[in-house]
Formats: structure tokens, sequence, C-alpha cells
């Protein structure tokens, strides 16, 4: 068996059992589910063994990632039902109700930061960085004040 070979098994293996963890089943429970010994289920995603065409056929009837699996790339077949009801929803919606959905997306994003405060010269210090609350920066400012 080829090094490359060897890489590509292990590979699919990792990747099958991130599938198994997403849908919530244990190795011994997905092997049951699929027909297979726990220890067959161990060695497919050890890389030491290939899972054949009526595994997969299986996996993805229980909601599997099979395209996942093989290349590493997500599936755009492979959508949770909520998921499906969200995009058959705005493929539904006018030109208006778009532009609205897109706008509150955009508005839920987490804002991208930009803010940068430097000083330079006889202030003594240069501060770098993002700015994630009220800063209040006092130079040259006595704190008491003279009667």
């Amino acid at each position: 068996m080829s090094n490359i070979f060897s890489e590509e098994l292990f590979t699919i293996g990792a990747r099958l059992a991130e599938e198994r963890d997403r849908l919530g089943y244990s190795q011994k429970a997905l092997a049951a589910n699929l027909e297979k010994t726990s220890r067959t289920q161990i060695k497919y995603e050890l890389g030491e063994t290939t899972p054949d065409a009526a595994y997969f056929s299986r996996l993805d009837k229980l909601g599997g990632d099979i395209y996942y699996i093989i290349t590493g790339k997500r599936s755009s077949n492979n959508i949770e039902k909520d998921a499906l009801e969200v995009i058959e929803g705005y493929r539904n919606l006018d030109v208006r109700g778009k532009a609205g959905v897109l706008a509150l997306i955009s508005g839920m994003a987490p804002p991208e930061s930009k803010a940068k405060a430097v000083f330079h010269g006889t202030v003594g210090q240069v501060i770098k960085g993002d700015i994630t609350s009220p800063q209040t920066f006092n130079f040259g400012v006595s704190d008491t004040k003279k009667k």
C-alpha cells in the first residue's frame, strides 16, 4: 500500500469519525445501525480499512455527508431541515423581502472592529488594538483641582 493511499484512508477515517460525532452516534451505535461490528467501525475511523458502498449508502440514509467524507468538501445536498425551510422561504420573497432578510443577517454578524488608536511623540506610549469598550485617556491633566 502506497503512502498516499494510507494518508487518504486516514483522512477518510478522520472525516468519518467527525460525521459520526456530528450525527450524535457512538462508534458502537453507528456500527449497529450500519450492520457492522464496533471493531469494523473503529478500523474505518483509524484508516485501517475502507468502508464499502453498502456502508456509505446506509450512512447516507442516516444523514451522513458522504461527499464530505470522501472529498473533504461539504455537500450542498446535506442541509438541515430548518435551513431548507429558510432557503425555501427566502426564494418565495419579493425583492424587498430579500433585501430585508439580507440586511437582518448582516446586522446580526459580529462587527469587524477596525478601530485603532495610536499615539506617538512625547506621550511616551503607543496603544494599538481593538477598542471593545469605552476608553478614557487623560494626558498631562492633574486629578487635583487648584483652589
